[in-house]
């Protein structure tokens, strides 16, 4: 919507200063070229837009540094409270722009009057074309949902028993992970590594065994159920016992003197 004469407005962006000029009221040298120096329409850092308090709680948008532009358009965006003024010589050796964002929503926009006075563009926003900005609505507030606190389970470590019967020896291994045993035979030794049910803890033990272990593959490891490790060394898997000798031992004696 334009408020003095009508235009078509540029992608609405704001453009702060970026610097303020220590030269602003010296005479400049180029001051003396001509206006076809000013041709280019370079982004005028002197400018300023401010909000002042009118009478009957109206606002007064106030452009400065605006003089000497003979065409002025004014533009109020009611979607994004945008005010934005587009200034040009009547030549158009020269070119400016001024654009603010407003304090407040605007409404009944035909309500709101715009002014060239000077070097002046005061916008004027009655009482009535005011509204307060809407919010944005708050996030829904997280759901507390209702926890409930177990023990969490203890690690049963692994238990063993050992036997010996008529068929050799047996080895069970209580609450282990199945796919974790390993049975070894070295010599004498049997040695079963494991972990518990859970995983949290390891087994490891070494059954000494009466004689070395001469049949390996005699040897049988299985598991029995979900967490019972049975190992079975049958007595031919290992070397036969040595039957104790018997004999009569000669005992030496002195030899006699004749």
């Amino acid at each position: 919507m334009s408020l003095l004469t009508p235009y078509s407005p540029f992608p609405l962006a704001t453009a702060p200063p970026l610097w303020a000029d220590p030269f602003a009221n010296v005479a400049s040298p180029f001051s003396l070229l001509p206006a076809l120096g000013r041709a280019f329409d370079f982004p005028d850092v002197r400018s300023v837009a401010r909000v002042e308090a009118g009478e009957d709680k109206a606002l007064k948008v106030v452009f400065d540094d605006l003089g000497g532009y003979e065409n002025i358009n004014v533009s109020i965006d009611d979607k994004t409270n945008v005010v934005t003024v587009k200034a040009e010589a009547a030549d158009g050796s020269a070119r400016a722009s001024r654009v603010i964002t407003l304090p407040c929503a605007v409404q009944n926009t035909d309500k709101i009057t715009a002014e060239h006075v000077g070097s002046r563009v005061v916008v004027t926003i009655p009482d009535g074309s005011q509204k307060p900005r809407e919010r944005a609505p708050e996030p829904a507030k997280a759901k507390p949902l209702k926890v409930q606190l177990r023990p969490a389970a203890e690690a049963r470590a692994p238990e063993f028993e050992a036997d010996e019967n008529e068929v050799g020896f047996t080895i069970k291994v209580h609450n282990i992970d199945p796919s974790s045993a390993r049975v070894e035979v070295d010599g004498r030794r049997l040695h079963v590594t494991c972990k518990a049910t859970n995983g949290s803890v390891d087994f490891f033990r070494a059954f000494e065994l009466p004689r070395a272990v001469v049949k390996a593959d005699g040897i049988v490891a299985k598991v029995d159920g979900a967490d019972l490790l049975v190992v079975t060394v049958p007595h031919d898997a290992l070397e036969a016992k040595q039957q104790p000798a018997k004999a009569s031992i000669k005992v030496q004696k002195p030899m006699e003197v004749a």
